[in-house]
C-alpha cells in the first residue's frame, strides 16, 4: 500500500462521498450512485494543494473562480468536486452541485463539528488580544487533552470551516478564533462553530471602514453570542466599551455570563497591575481567592488576556493549580510583543497587526522595557489599515503618544507615515529625529544602530498590510552575513 492510499484509508471512518452529499442536502449524480462509499481524505479549496483522495471545493470569489482549476485538481488526485456552476459538472469524477460553494464549505464544517466528540469548543473574538487568548487557551487545554486551535489567520469565512473540518477523534478541545471586517461575519462563523464558551476580549477602533464606528464594532463582536449552545457561557470584559450591551444580549438569550476586568463587578477581577522588563505582575481574583500572577508576557494589557483565560478555566471548574503553571510559562506568539536580543539591541516584535489601541499598548510596552535603565527608545511604525476617515488623526495621536513617552526616534512607513511624524514633532521639537523610511532603509538603519553597540530598545509594529514582520528577520539575516571586525 502506498503512502497516498494509506492516507485515504486511514480516514474512511470520517467521511464518505454519500455523507458529504447528505450534509449538503444534495443527491449524488445518477451516473455516480455507486460511489457513495468513496472514502474522502480531505476537503480542499486550493487546487495547488490537492492530493490523492481529496475533494476539491471550487470557491467562486470576486477576483478568481475556482471552477477554472477543476481539471488541475483532478489531475492531482481529487476523487470528487463540489461546484456551483453546472457548466463544469461533467468531469471524470463525481461533482456535487450546490448553490454556493462558500456556504457549502461552512455547512460541512458545521456538520463535522456537530459530529465531533469534543469536551469543549471555545470561540474567541475581539479588537485586540484574540490571538494571544486563543494561544493561551490552547496551552491550557493541552494540559488536559488533545487540542485543536486556529492556525495563523484562518479566522474568516474560509478559515473557520477549514479549522472545524480538522477536528479528529482524538481532539477533546478546540479553540476557534473569529475575526471580521464587516457586520454579520461573526454571526455566521459562530453559528457554524456552535461554541460551548464564547469570549470577547475587547472592542476598540479597528476595521472602521467596514464597521463605520465603535458602536458598529461593539455590535459585530457581540454577534459571537448568537451561536452559543443553550447551556453555554459568554465571557466578556467589564472594562471594554460594549460591556453593558453584551451583558444584555446574554441575558436575553439566557446564556450564562462570566466577566473579567478591573471593575469590582468582574467575576475574575484583576488589580495592582505592574508591567516591567520581566513581564506583567498582578493580582487575580480566581474562585473567590486573590492569587498573585507573574507572567513573562510584556505589557500591562496582557493582564486582561490572562484574566480572560482564567475566566474560561473558572467556567469549566478548573483548580488554580491547573492553570498557574501555564500562566507562569506562557510567552505568547510570534509577532506579538516578542522580545529578541541582538547584541546590545533589544527588539520588541509586535508586527503581526495593529490598530490604535494595540499600537498604544505597544508603545507603553516599549516604555516599560526601556525606562528602568533609561535606555534610548526607537519606534519603527507601519501604517494602520482600515481606519477610514479617522486615519489621519489616529496616526497623528500615536505619534504624539510616542513623543510623550519619551521615544527618542520614530521611523514610519506607509501611506500615513507623515501623520505619525507630524504628531511626533508636534510634541518634540522640530529637530526630533523622525523619518519616513521603507523596509530596506529601516533594516539598514537598524543594522547601523546594532553596530554602535548602544542599548537601544526598538518597537516594530504595524498593520499586517504594512509587512513590518520583514524587519526582524531582515535584520537578523543582515547581522548573520555581516563580516564585523
Amino acid at each position: 500500500m502506498n503512502a497516498e492510499q494509506a492516507r485515504t484509508d486511514s480516514l474512511k471512518s470520517r467521511w464518505t462521498l454519500a455523507q458529504l452529499a447528505d450534509w449538503l442536502n444534495v443527491l449524488l449524480p445518477s451516473t455516480w450512485q455507486d460511489q457513495g462509499d468513496l472514502a474522502i481524505a480531505q476537503l480542499v479549496t486550493d487546487s495547488r494543494t490537492v492530493k490523492a483522495g481529496d475533494v476539491y471545493i471550487a470557491i467562486e470569489g470576486p477576483r478568481f473562480d475556482g471552477h477554472h482549476f477543476i481539471a488541475q485538481a483532478i489531475k492531482q488526485g481529487a476523487v470528487a468536486c463540489i461546484i456551483s456552476n453546472r457548466a463544469f459538472s461533467e468531469q471524470a469524477v463525481p461533482c456535487l452541485v450546490v448553490a454556493d460553494t462558500t456556504r457549502a464549505l461552512g455547512r460541512l464544517g458545521q456538520a463535522h463539528r456537530r459530529a465531533a466528540k469534543l469536551d469543549c469548543l471555545v470561540a474567541v473574538t475581539g479588537s485586540n488580544g484574540k490571538t494571544t487568548v486563543k494561544e493561551l487557551l490552547a496551552a491550557l487545554f493541552a494540559t488536559k487533552g488533545a487540542t485543536l486551535a486556529t492556525q495563523g489567520n484562518l479566522n474568516n469565512q474560509f478559515g473557520v470551516p477549514r479549522t472545524l473540518l480538522s477536528i479528529n477523534d482524538d481532539h477533546r478541545y478546540a479553540v476557534i478564533e473569529m475575526g471580521a471586517n464587516h457586520q454579520g461575519e461573526i454571526d455566521c462563523l459562530t453559528r457554524l462553530a456552535e461554541p460551548d464558551i464564547a469570549v470577547i476580549t475587547l472592542a476598540a477602533p479597528a476595521h472602521l471602514e467596514g464597521f463605520g464606528s465603535l458602536d458598529g464594532i461593539i455590535a459585530a463582536k457581540g454577534e459571537i453570542m448568537h451561536g452559543i449552545k443553550p447551556d453555554g457561557v459568554g465571557i466578556i470584559n467589564t472594562d471594554s466599551p460594549g460591556f453593558n450591551q453584551w451583558q444584555e444580549k446574554l441575558n436575553r438569550s439566557h446564556s450564562k455570563t462570566m466577566s473579567f476586568g478591573q471593575s469590582a463587578q468582574a467575576d475574575v477581577q484583576i488589580r495592582n497591575v505592574i508591567a516591567d522588563q520581566q513581564g506583567v505582575h498582578f493580582e487575580l481574583y480566581y474562585q473567590q481567592v486573590w492569587r498573585k500572577v507573574t507572567s513573562p508576557l510584556l505589557g500591562a494589557h496582557n493582564a486582561y488576556n490572562l484574566a480572560a483565560g482564567a475566566a474560561v478555566a473558572q467556567a469549566l471548574g478548573w483548580d488554580w493549580e491547573d492553570i498557574a503553571p501555564v500562566f507562569a510559562q506562557f510567552t505568547g506568539t510570534d509577532g506579538r510583543l516578542q522580545t529578541y536580543q541582538l547584541g546590545a539591541l533589544t527588539l520588541i516584535d509586535d508586527s503581526y497587526n495593529a490598530n490604535p489601541s494595540s499600537m498604544a499598548a505597544g508603545l507603553d510596552s516599549l516604555h516599560a522595557l526601556a525606562s528602568p535603565d533609561n535606555k534610548p527608545m526607537l519606534a519603527c511604525l507601519g501604517t494602520m489599515a482600515e481606519l477610514g476617515g479617522t486615519a489621519v488623526e489616529a496616526h497623528f495621536q500615536i505619534g504624539q503618544q510616542a513623543a510623550r513617552l519619551g521615544v527618542n526616534q520614530l521611523w514610519a512607513q506607509g501611506s500615513h507615515a507623515n501623520d505619525y511624524i507630524a504628531g511626533f514633532k508636534s510634541i518634540k521639537n522640530e529637530q526630533a529625529l523622525s523619518k519616513n523610511a521603507d523596509h530596506a532603509a529601516m533594516i539598514a538603519q537598524l543594522f547601523t544602530l546594532y553596530k554602535t553597540g548602544e542599548p537601544w530598545v526598538v518597537l516594530i509594529k504595524g498593520s499586517r498590510s504594512a509587512a513590518m514582520d520583514q524587519l526582524r528577520p531582515g535584520l537578523t539575516q543582515r547581522i548573520a552575513h555581516a563580516h564585523l571586525p
